[in-house]
């Protein structure tokens, strides 16, 4: 059984006749459209090279050893090497490595790195470093579900995804195909600093496109305070060692500090969280789900529950300082949490994610990504253990330096559990597993049923991308010497529950959950003879000319999707709830009673199904889609769980 092996569709035909087939007019229509497809590929301009271009871009997983090549060609080891050219190449290397250093200075000056607010925003930029904000961009499942999505759409999808999760790299123009060990150091960061702080407008629901404020470090800040406290700090320069001149030597601080109210307002967060794309699909709407809810009408914000205290609750802010500037704090005042919490975790190298400064100042992307750290490099099991013959990458011969990166890992992993923790945090804030009623427990079979609540009132939930979050509960039913009778919500060999997007199920390996209750939404798109089919990516099929993502032709006031595909939601409304029925017929049962149930609400960041069909692709970081999906699995929670006892003893 192939591993991720894309579900051909397959449609069951009746023939009445034999004459039916193929008539004369089904062959010219046939020729015709052909022909049309052929005419719109030929004029569109320069449509072989952008298509060899994309492709070369896409982070195919033979680019493993490509990746070990660039490893050791990279920024902190290039600069006056020499190569087997001799020194004219050699001369090359610096001046291009002094052309890079000059556009990252560029960069720097109009868009700053978090590193940077990080020197006097230390506990802002901590939770912010592994928060999904700084991990949107850098998720290798976003970047080639983005790419397929153009693949699929003939390339009409643009920038729209990259525009949300990298508004740096939109601003800069970056392609959207680009990897991330290719994009400016600022640009890969995501939701940055800059990004919210150097806002001026409110936009809105506007699917991302934001016009940043651009300018270096000492240019002004937007926040919700104004700018009595920096200005505080500048009259007292002789305190806190700032200074606000270009070339004068000193700790550099922004100029002012511009008051925007609505940074504090849930219509900030909408400009993102709700996505809709050009031909009206609603592909997220929690901003939307937000402005109808109980919460927005007593006036609780996105930042109340999302910002404060405790994760996924009103729980009052912090007081403290927003700011250690030359070694002393500001004064106290209201802080906020910059971390967070959402359903999403992070699957790539521990080196380069979380954001840590100190990990980009020992090794570059590429050089982090040769570090075998699951091999126990730097342990003293590891090393002990280490012959003469042993060949290293050449950034990490040194034993010293494969212990110092060790050092800076484990202090990654406790980050990275830090950020789990307020994770399950946000997710048990959001979902109950209730009471379990019996119907029937006898010898003609046991009926139950599950309640299964949204805590939260102030969205759907799941929310966000829907289509991608997996909360399902996995029921198993034993009799009393442990033999199951009744299992629901497992999952097949390649992570997937057993649902119509298994590939196990698709081919026949494996038989259907028909008791599955799962909360994930399903795209449907419509089929060129009318009626709907799920799909994992929802890009419909035209019938004469090649796909594109299009504006609507007709007036969606009404139906508030398009006519060609839509997001069938299963979540459960604010404060709702929903029954998860199960029953065990007589036939299942063994006489051995009584019978046990233990029943857990799980969630997930994805399905693997979306990763096999994203799969063709490849990944960033040159990583396979097994080590992917293993990756997205492994972050799978139990976020409640109970055991009830049936009394059947048939």
């Amino acid at each position: 059984m192939r591993i991720f092996t894309k579900p051909t569709d397959v449609l069951p035909l009746k023939s009445y006749s034999k004459n039916n087939c193929f008539s004369f007019l089904s062959l010219a229509i046939i020729g015709f459209a052909l022909f049309f497809l052929y005419s719109c590929i030929q004029n569109v301009p320069g449509s072989t090279n952008n298509a060899s271009s994309e492709k070369a871009s896409a982070m195919s997983d033979k680019k493993a050893s490509a990746v070990a090549q660039e490893g050791s060609e990279s920024s902190t080891n290039s600069v006056g090497k020499k190569t087997g050219s001799g020194e004219d190449n050699s001369g090359k290397d610096v001046a291009l490595q002094a052309a890079a250093d000059h556009e990252a200075l560029f960069a720097e000056s109009k868009f700053p790195s978090a590193a940077t607010c990080g020197t006097c925003h230390p506990k802002h930029y901590r939770e912010w470093s592994v928060s999904s904000h700084s991990y949107a961009q850098l998720s290798p499942v976003y970047l080639s579900l983005s790419s397929e999505i153009n693949e699929l759409s003939s390339g009409s999808n643009g920038d729209f995804c990259l525009r949300c999760h990298s508004p740096i790299g939109a601003n800069l123009g970056e392609s959207p195909f680009m990897s991330n060990l290719d994009r400016h150091p600022t640009s890969r960061e995501g939701i940055t600093c800059v990004v919210c702080h150097r806002l001026n407008k409110d936009y809105n629901k506007r699917s991302g496109r934001l016009a940043l404020e651009q300018g270096g470090l000492l240019e002004p800040v937007y926040g919700p305070m104004g700018n009595e406290e920096m200005a505080r700090v500048l009259d007292n320069t002789d305190e806190y060692r700032v200074v606000t001149e270009e070339g004068k030597p000193g700790r550099k601080i922004h100029r002012e500090v511009k008051k925007f109210a609505s940074i504090s307002q849930p219509v900030f967060c909408g400009t993102c969280h709700d996505v809709t794309l050009f031909n009206g699909f609603r592909l997220e709407e929690a901003f939307s789900e937000y402005r109808t809810s109980p919460a927005a009408a007593r006036g609780t914000t996105c930042q109340d529950c999302h910002m404060g205290k405790e994760q996924g609750v009103a729980s009052g802010y912090d007081v403290g300082p927003a700011a250690m500037v030359g070694g002393k704090p500001t004064k106290d005042r209201k802080v906020t949490s910059h971390f967070f919490a959402g359903p999403d975790y992070s699957v790539i190298h521990p080196g380069i994610f979380p954001h840590n400064a100190e990990a980009q100042e020992m090794a570059s992307m590429r050089e982090w990504l040769e570090f075998d750290h699951k091999a126990g490099w730097g342990t003293d099991e590891f090393e002990d253990k280490v012959t003469e013959d042993m060949k290293f990458p050449v950034r990490w011969d040194s034993v010293d330096d494969r212990y110092d990166a060790r050092e800076i890992l484990n202090k990654q992993f406790e980050h990275l559990a830090y950020a789990r923790k307020l994770r399950l945090e946000v997710l048990r804030n959001g979902y109950h597993l209730g009471e379990v009623v019996t119907e029937q427990s006898n010898e003609e079979g046991i009926h139950f049923k599950v309640k299964v609540s949204n805590l939260t009132d102030g969205h759907n939930v799941p929310t966000g991308f829907t289509g991608e979050r997996l909360v399902w509960l996995h029921v198993t039913v034993t009799d009393r010497d442990g033999k199951v009778v009744l299992e629901s919500g497992d999952l097949d060999p390649n992570g997937d529950v057993r649902d119509r997007e298994s590939t196990f199920v698709h081919n026949g390996e494996l038989p259907l959950d028909g008791q599955l209750f799962d909360l994930r939404s399903r795209f449907v798109v419509s089929n060129l003879r009318g009626g709907e089919r799920e799909r994992i990516i929802p890009i419909p099929y035209p019938l004469i000319t090649i796909p594109f993502v299009r504006p609507s032709v007709q007036s969606l006031v009404l139906s508030g999707e398009p006519g060609t595909e839509r997001n069938h939601r299963r979540g459960i409304e604010p404060s709702g709830y929903r029954w998860a029925k199960y029953r065990v017929d007589d036939d299942a049962l063994t006489g051995k009673g009584p019978y046990k149930a233990k029943i857990e609400l799980k969630a997930g960041m994805a399905p693997a199904n979306l990763v096999g069909a994203i799969q063709g692709r490849g990944f960033d970081y040159a990583m396979s889609a097994r080590e992917v999906v293993d990756g997205v699995a492994a972050g799978y929670e139990i976020l409640w769980e109970k055991e009830v006892s049936f009394k059947a003893n048939n």
